[in-house]
């Protein structure tokens, strides 16, 4: 349960403390964008949320789902191998982002220690459920991607960008918004015994997501057309999922 509550936490703290957390990495909001801190409250906390919440709420013994620890370790393990090319691509090999990534290794690791390990069997969609989700999950590996492959896109995208002091921070999507973002939608893809609980999570991280976006709007004054749009996007998103999970829809 170590794992789960520790990445529980953090999202918490990117909910609570969006400016102080993303301050110590190294990052910024673009001039004349002052709200678009309160991406840590959206893009960061959002999905980190899900992780934590939805592994120590489903997590054995108290349901007996598959794939869930397995789906967290991976995470913090592509996270901490974003933050090693944080490391050598944008010149970050400094204790600070050392440290960082042995933390995600070590979580890794330990969440490894009590993962099921399901058989990559990747199936075409059957009903108009199975594509829905299937497309949000490819969604977020794109989004996952682009994090890992093109940060600068996605401090483009966020609104973001590094402290002039911290020129190494511009690896810095590199880390969990690649790393959690790939495993979610990954693991959803490639891994059908797992996809009910993995599928909760999804549709939970999309959800929370849309609700820090809108934390946002009140708190860090961002009442942009962008903003109104991610919420309506993300919180719809999310209960779409979560309604056909529930068999609302």
């Amino acid at each position: 349960m170590l794992v789960p509550f520790l990445t529980l936490v953090t999202g918490i703290l990117y909910l609570v403390f969006p400016r102080q957390i993303l301050s110590f990495y190294g990052v910024e909001a673009v001039e004349g964008k002052v709200h678009a801190i309160g991406e840590g409250r959206s893009s960061y906390a959002g999905i980190l949320i899900a992780f934590g919440a939805g592994c120590l709420f489903l997590q054995e013994p108290l349901a007996l789902q598959p794939g869930l620890n397995l789906m967290l370790a991976l995470a913090w393990l592509a996270a901490g191998l974003g933050i090693m090319l944080q490391a050598t691509i944008d010149g970050g090999l400094n204790a600070r982002v050392i440290s960082r990534m042995v933390v995600s290794f070590i979580l890794a690791a330990i969440a490894l220690r009590t993962a099921d390990f399901l058989e990559i069997d990747p199936q075409l969609p059957r009903f108009f459920s199975d594509w829905v989700f299937f497309a949000v999950a490819g969604l977020t590996v794109i989004l996952g991607l682009i994090s890992l492959v093109l940060p600068k896109l996605a401090f483009r995208i966020l609104k973001l960008k590094p402290k002039v002091a911290f020129s190494y921070a511009k690896g810095e999507p590199r880390g969990i918004l690649a790393g959690f973002n790939l495993s979610l939608g990954m693991c959803y893809i490639l891994l059908p015994q797992g996809q009910l609980f993995i599928g909760l999570i999804l549709g939970g991280a999309w959800l929370l997501t849309g609700i820090g976006r809108f934390v946002s709007i009140i708190v860090d004054r961002g009442a942009t057309l962008y903003n109104f749009a991610g919420v309506v996007f993300e919180i719809g998103i999310g209960s779409l999922l979560l309604a056909l999970i529930l068999g609302l829809v």
